[in-house]
Parts: structure tokens; sequence; C-alpha cells
């Protein structure tokens, strides 16, 4: 991520540091979710779907319904079969989720046992990912937005409280994950492909510091949560086509387990749009897009960790050595209107997102930069 440092910060806009947590416990439905988010009627417990008397104008649920359903979707880590550990001789991850997939000598090059462990390899980088994204990022901005969120309203400062919850649960169950798959690896680092530069951590300390001043750490919320509805539908898909060979039933329990969390986290992303994002001053809107702009072209453009995991592949498969500069040129090319691109980045993928890109010019120009397969709807 090659962000920009701020030299400047809006009066008022400054957050402040806190320390919260808790845990809960209930069911789970997976039914309908992608419809409903892209309904805005999104909900992932069994209970019915609030009445609009209980919506704001936005056509979300009032934060005091989502904290209701969150109470009643809670579930302790323990929900999850740990037990089961993996099973090697799967594939971990959805195939179409991942670069070389889409690449030229995936298919006519790569044995079975070379695509299964490089499909392994690149399901321990999505876990990599999660722990970052919810541990060092997301959790230390929302842990200094709480003070701010009392001052707004009791049910933001609780929505975000089970948010924060929810997100330490989150990254304890990836991490766990890690060190069932590579014991040695993980027990003391979380991260083995994911390397994150010294400017990198402090621009995320100031993040951390100023999460109003700068909160394109809500896109990045926004665009992950969804991403992780997603991936959990692709893992669905999968098991739907009987074509496909079994996925590792672990990593598929843990991925539905967080998009349940998830899933209600894309309302209250919008929510936190609407009051920190949607009233920023123009120079802190410039700011936080061009930040945003930054960190999204490490996804969009597939380097360091990417090309890592073909090293480690080639290491672990000899006898793909002679193609391994081949192998990194072609995972280096799925960028742009891609294929791989296309099956990450869609309006499918990420209705709420790409509909908030349409309704804020400024952002829309600057997404079509960054992300070729975005562009402003027609409507």
């Amino acid at each position: 991520m090659h962000l920009l440092l701020p030299e400047f910060f809006g009066d008022g806009w400054l957050g402040s540091k806190s320390k919260h947590r808790r845990q809960d416990e209930a069911s789970i439905d997976i039914g309908s979710v992608k419809r409903r988010l892209k309904s805005g009627l999104l909900s992932a417990s069994r209970s019915a779907i609030p009445d609009n008397s209980r919506r704001n104008r936005m056509g979300l649920p009032e934060l005091k319904v989502i904290a209701e359903h969150a109470r009643k979707d809670s579930y302790p880590l323990e929900r999850i079969n740990w037990s089961v550990g993996i099973d090697r001789s799967l594939f971990f991850f959805p195939e179409n989720q991942t670069p070389l997939f889409h690449c030229p000598s995936y298919s006519t090059r790569l044995d079975l046992e070379d695509r299964r462990v490089y499909n392994q390899l690149y399901a321990q980088y999505v876990s990599e990912q999660f722990v970052f994204l919810e541990d060092c990022f997301l959790c230390r901005a929302v842990d200094s937005l709480l003070p701010w969120a009392a001052r707004v309203s009791a049910d933001l400062r609780d929505c975000l409280e089970i948010f924060l919850e929810e997100e330490v649960k989150h990254t304890e169950m990836f991490r766990r994950l890690l060190r069932i798959c590579n014991p040695e690896r993980y027990q003391k680092s979380d991260y083995y492909f994911l390397k994150i530069k010294k400017h990198e951590k402090a621009v995320i300390q100031t993040m951390s510091s100023f999460p109003r001043a700068l909160n394109y750490w809500i896109w990045v919320a926004l665009l992950f949560e969804e991403k992780t509805v997603d991936y959990f539908a692709q893992y669905r898909i999968h098991q739907r086509d009987p074509k496909n060979g079994k996925l590792d039933p672990l990593h598929q329990q843990v991925h539905q387990f967080h998009m349940i969390d998830e899933a209600r986290h894309v309302q209250i992303d919008e929510y936190l749009l609407m009051y920190i994002f949607d009233k920023a001053p123009s120079f802190s809107r410039k700011l936080n897009i061009a930040l945003f702009s930054e960190m999204m072209k490490n996804y969009t453009n597939p380097k360091r960790a990417n090309i890592d995991i073909v090293e480690e592949l080639c290491a672990l498969r000899p006898n793909l050595l002679p193609l391994k500069e081949q192998l990194k040129q072609e995972v280096r090319a799925q960028n742009g209107d891609s294929p791989y691109q296309r099956a990450q980045f869609s309006r499918k993928t990420f209705p709420k997102t790409f509909a908030y890109f349409d309704k804020n010019a400024d952002l829309s120009l600057k997404m079509q930069k960054v992300i070729p397969t975005y562009q402003p709807s027609a409507s």
C-alpha cells in the first residue's frame, strides 16, 4: 500500500482512543444474503426483516435493529468445528478467486498437485489479509471512533462496539485457521506472504488516531465486507457444480461464519459513510479518495504477495522451477480488465460499493482509473 501521509487535519475531525470488547451467541442463516444486500434489506438472522417503520430514509434498518440482529446472530468460536482440522488432499479456496487460475499456464502446464498446492497457499494468504484488515486496520479505527459515536447516538456506539467485538473474533478465527494450516509458520507471526512496510504502518497508525479525518478506511471496510459475502457465495457456487471437487470443510465453515457478521457490517459502513464521509469538507474528501485509490491499487495489480506465492509454489514443487518467471509474468498480467479482475470486481460482487461510487462523481471518476472493471451505472 503506497499510501500518502496526510499533512493536515480539519478542526473537529480528530479521533480519540478507547478500549472496548464483548461477546455473545445465537443462530445462523445463510439464505439469500446477496439478494438482501442488493435491496438494502439484509439480515443474517432467521428472524423476519424489519418493517419499513424501522428503516431510515436510506432504506437501512435502524441502528437499534441492526444491534438486535447482531445479538441474535452472535456465536462463540466453539461453534466452528476446529477439531476436524483441515483435509490437505482438498483445495481450500474457490479456484476462480485466485489469479493463477486465470493464467494460460494454470490449465496447460500445472498438474493437479501443483494446482492444489497453489490453492492452499493462496487460501493462507487470504486468511492473512483478513487478520490484517480486521486487527491492524478496522479494529484500530473503530476503537478510536467510539467516544465520537457515543456523542452521536447510543445506538451508533452500541453497533460499533458489537462491530469491534466481532472483528476481534474474526481475527482469532483466521489466526486459528492459519495455525492449523501451518503451525510452524504461523505460531510466531500472523503474516508470511503479507509484508507491511514501515511507512504503511505509520499511515495506519495515523489513520487509527484520526479515524474521521482519515476516513478512507470506511470505503475499505465496505468493499472488503461485501467481498466477504461474495467469497462465501463462491464456496456455495463451487459446491453446487458436480464437476467441481470438494473444498476443505473447515475453510468453508470459517468463511460461512465470517460472512454472517460481515453482511451486517455492510449496513454499519453505510451509516458511517452518511455520518462521516458525506459530511466531510471538500479537502478531506479529496485526501481520502486519494488514499483509498492508492490502497486499492494493491488489489487491482497483483504483485508482492502474489509473486511470493508463486515463489513458494515453485520451492515446494521443484518441477515448476523452469516455469517460475513465466508464471510470475502471467500473474502480473492479471490486472486492468483481465479475467481475474472481472472475477474479483464487478457490480454483482459489489452492489453496494459500486452504487456508492455512482452517487459520488469525484469518487466514481477516480475509481474508473483504479478499478477498470468498474463503470458508472447507466441508470
